[in-house]
C-alpha cells in the first residue's frame, strides 16, 4: 500500500500542473454534465444498432476526449516536440477507433436473435459485448502488438506484479460501495445480473446462468483494463511520457456514460490512479484485481442490500 501512495505521492508532485488538472476536471465535469442532461446526446452514442452514425459519434467523441486532454496540456508541457508531429495525432485516432468500433459492432446481436429465441436471446444479447471484446479488442490489441511493439516490451501489462497492496486497496472501496447503495440510481443498475435474468425471464438454471454471466461481466474488466492501462497507456507513455495518463482518463470516463453518475465521476480518478500504478509497474494485474473486485463487491453489495 505504501508503494501505490509513493507512486501517487510522486505522480502528483512531480507530474501534473495543478492548473492544468482544475482546468481539465472542470470541463470534464462540463461535458459529463452535458451528456447526462441531454438524452439525445446519450442516444447518439454506443453501439448495438445499424446506425453508421453512431460509429462516427464515438470516434469523434473518444478521440475529443484524448485529443482534447493533449492540447490542453501543450502550454504546461516541457517539451511541445511530440505534440507537433502529426504520427502522434493518428496515433491517437487510431486508437480511439479501435474502441470505438468494438462498442458500435452489433452484427453479432443479429446471430443471437437469429439462432437464440424467446426472452432467453435477452440474456445473451446482455454479455454478447463481453464476448465480443475479447476478439473486437484482443485482435486489433494482439496485432498492434506483434506488428509494432513486441520487439520493445512484453505483451502490454503482463509482468508478474505484488498484488498484496491492491487487496489492500480494494477493501478500503467496501464501505464507500456500501454507502452508494443508499442511492436509487445505483440500486436501479446493480446488481446487472439480476436485471438480465429479470428481463429474459430465465426460471431454469438460474444458478448457471449467474455464473455464466458474472464470468463474462469479470471478463469484461478485464478486457478493459487490458486496453486502457495495458495498450493504450503502453503507446502513448513512450511518446509523451505521464501526459498521456489524463487524457486517456478523460477518454475513460466518456466509456462511462449513461452509467450511474457517481460512478461516471468516480471513473476519472480510479483511471488517473490505476493508470499510474500501471506505468510504475509496467503491470494492469493491480489494475484487473481493483477494478473487476469493485465490480464483484459491487455486485454483492447491491444484491443484499437490493
Amino acid at each position: 500500500m505504501r508503494k501505490i501512495v509513493s507512486y501517487l505521492s510522486v505522480y502528483f508532485r512531480t507530474q501534473v500542473s495543478p492548473v492544468y488538472l482544475s482546468i481539465v476536471v472542470l470541463l470534464t465535469g462540463v461535458l459529463t454534465f452535458l451528456f447526462y442532461s441531454d438524452k439525445s446526446l446519450l442516444q447518439s452514442i454506443g453501439g448495438g444498432a445499424n446506425d453508421s452514425f453512431r460509429i462516427v459519434n464515438n470516434i469523434l467523441l473518444y478521440f475529443g476526449a484524448m485529443a482534447g486532454g493533449f492540447a490542453l496540456y501543450i502550454p504546461f508541457a516541457k517539451n511541445k516536440s511530440p505534440f507537433l508531429k502529426p504520427g502522434f495525432w493518428i496515433t491517437v485516432f487510431a486508437l480511439a477507433g479501435i474502441y470505438a468500433f468494438s462498442v458500435y459492432f452489433y452484427w453479432h446481436k443479429e446471430w443471437i436473435r437469429d439462432v437464440i429465441g424467446g426472452k432467453e436471446q435477452i440474456f445473451w444479447m446482455r454479455i454478447s459485448r463481453e464476448i465480443g471484446s475479447v476478439f473486437l479488442i484482443g485482435i486489433p490489441v494482439l496485432l498492434w502488438w506483434l506488428l509494432i511493439d513486441k520487439r520493445r516490451i512484453p505483451f502490454y501489462g503482463f509482468v508478474k506484479s505484488d498484488v498484496k497492496p491492491y487487496l489492500i486497496l480494494l477493501l478500503c472501496f467496501v464501505p464507500v460501495i456500501y454507502f452508494a447503495t443508499f442511492s436509487p440510481s445505483f440500486l436501479k443498475q446493480y446488481p446487472q445480473v439480476q436485471a438480465a435474468l429479470r428481463v429474459a425471464g430465465v426460471e431454469d438454471g438460474i444458478v448457471t446462468h449467474v455464473v455464466i454471466f458474472e464470468l463474462f461481466y469479470l471478463l469484461g474488466f478485464f478486457i478493459t483494463e487490458l486496453f486502457f492501462r495495458g495498450f493504450l497507456l503502453s503507446v502513448l507513455f513512450r511518446k509523451v511520457g505521464y501526459a498521456a495518463v489524463i487524457p486517456v482518463a478523460i477518454f475513460y470516463v466518456t466509456i462511462h456514460f449513461g452509467k450511474p453518475l457517481g460512478e461516471t465521476i468516480g471513473s476519472f480518478f480510479g483511471a488517473i490512479i490505476l493508470g499510474v500504478i500501471a506505468i510504475e509497474t509496467k503491470s494492469i494485474w493491480g489494475g484487473v484485481i481493483v477494478h473487476a473486485g469493485i465490480a464483484l463487491v459491487m455486485e454483492v453489495v447491491a444484491g443484499c442490500v437490493g
